[in-house]
């Protein structure tokens, strides 16, 4: 009989453990990302590729030796066919004599050397090394890319946190506010109208502190997949306070125009390649080993049997593929040129444009932070007021509002100008820090 305890007998499910939260700086993110971001992996993984590219394309300049071992049974009933078989019964022999089953055994070494190919392995190699330079290039792109990305998902979270501190600092404004018009109800020193009041304020503080939760933890999910973390581990990220005031920075070349730089000298070079197509080649090939149809005979003289030759490749007609080639290259090179001074043109409009909103940011942090300090002197004297009975808590709670907004304003300034100074870098070609 299968006895089921009820529910209320069974034993509860245990808890989960919360985990400790993740503590990081911008600094620690940004070396994070650097070793467990997903596309920087895929990214250095095209470059290890690339250099097993070379290796593969120097082999074919290199001489190719290789060994052989060969057993074969054989049943030739060629010289049945033809006029000596039919003399051979003069001569006393059956068909059957000669078309016996016969085993041949070989073992041999064969050497192949391509010996003039007009440039053409070199060369080959050469596009290989280049090719590996265009991967690293693209290496570096994607790592600013994903760092700047880094850098941007850390900025968001801190404002969503800010933003989230100043709906609950006025949620928590509001509600005191509706305990106090509830206590001077009581006493009959505030009107049914300021309970209205003070409770509409509340119910629409609410809904922000709502969707300022669920924006903290949006933009949380989003760090977390740039840092190559579970959606859902907790991150207690380290404040940034305010950027410290610097010259311009030097920049760097831009990973991008060196990239399509190397490919336009991996599409020169490969001009050279399809014209080395159409002119002869020179190829050496030797082998050296025995054959027996004995095995007591492999490795002894005379079984022993050696070719050297050297062959000559002239290519008369190719059904034009070469010209095709010649034309595709040509085109393709040509759209990499016009690529190259597109982005030219782009980073040189990116890089003013930092230069501008930088410039910007900190006349808006300075404007904010000068009215954050306005606001909080006028809530000061509020208070004051308020203490001495010169106001109502409802020109109180208005005061507290427009101080939490600037303070948020001003929050929001500072994050603007880290990304500000996060901009002009990438467009500089330089890691956010």
């Amino acid at each position: 009989m299968l006895l089921i305890s009820p529910p209320a007998l069974q034993a509860p499910a245990p808890a989960e453990t919360p985990r400790a939260p993740l503590a990081l700086d911008l600094s620690g993110a940004l070396s994070r990302a650097r070793s467990e971001n997903a596309m920087l992996r895929a990214a250095k993984a095209r470059v290890e590729e690339r250099r097993g590219l070379i290796t593969t394309t120097r082999a074919d300049a290199l001489p190719q030796l290789t060994l052989v071992g060969d057993f074969t049974r054989v049943r030739d009933v060629s010289i049945l066919n033809s006029g000596f078989a039919d003399s051979a019964a003069a001569f006393g022999l059956s068909p059957e004599s000669l078309v016996g089953a016969r085993s041949i055994y070989t073992g041999q070494a064969n050497l192949a050397q391509p010996l003039f190919y007009w440039g053409k392995l070199g060369t080959a190699v050469d596009i290989a090394r280049m090719g590996e330079k265009e991967a690293a290039f693209a290496f570096t792109t994607s790592e600013l890319d994903v760092l700047h990305g880094v850098a941007r998902a850390y900025l968001g979270v801190l404002a969503a946190q800010a933003e989230q501190e100043v709906v609950e600092s006025r949620r928590k404004t509001a509600e005191q506010f509706v305990s106090d018009v509830k206590a001077r109800l009581e006493a009959q020193s505030a009107t049914e109208l300021d309970r209205l009041r003070a409770e509409s304020e509340l119910l629409a503080v609410i809904p922000e502190a709502l969707q300022a939760e669920a924006n903290v933890k949006r933009a949380m999910e989003v760090l977390n997949g740039q840092l190559g973390l579970d959606p859902k581990t907790p991150v207690a990220l380290a404040d940034l306070g305010l950027p410290e005031a610097a010259a311009r920075p030097a920049g760097a070349q831009r990973s991008e125009l060196a990239q399509l730089q190397q490919q336009e000298a991996m599409y020169r070079a490969n001009a050279k390649i399809i014209a080395s197509d159409l002119r002869p080649k020179f190829d050496l090939t030797a082998s050296y080993g025995y054959q027996a149809g004995k095995t007591d005979n492999l490795f002894r003289e005379p079984y022993d049997t050696w070719k050297v030759s050297v062959t000559m490749k002239f290519p008369v007609f190719d059904g034009l593929r070469s010209s095709g080639k010649r034309a595709q290259n040509t085109a393709q090179l040509e759209q990499v040129k016009q690529l190259r001074v597109d982005r030219e043109r782009s980073i040189a409009m990116e890089q003013s444009s930092a230069d501008r909103d930088l410039e910007k940011a900190i006349a808006l942090n300075e404007a904010a932070r000068r009215a954050h300090d306005a606001t909080a002197e006028a809530l000061r004297m509020s208070r004051e007021s308020f203490d001495q009975g010169l106001i109502t808590s409802l020109d109180l709670l208005q005061a507290e509002r427009a101080e939490r907004q600037a303070e948020s304003q001003r929050r929001r300034a500072e994050l603007g100008l880290w990304a500000a100074r996060f901009d002009q870098r990438r467009a500089l070609g330089l890691p956010p820090l």
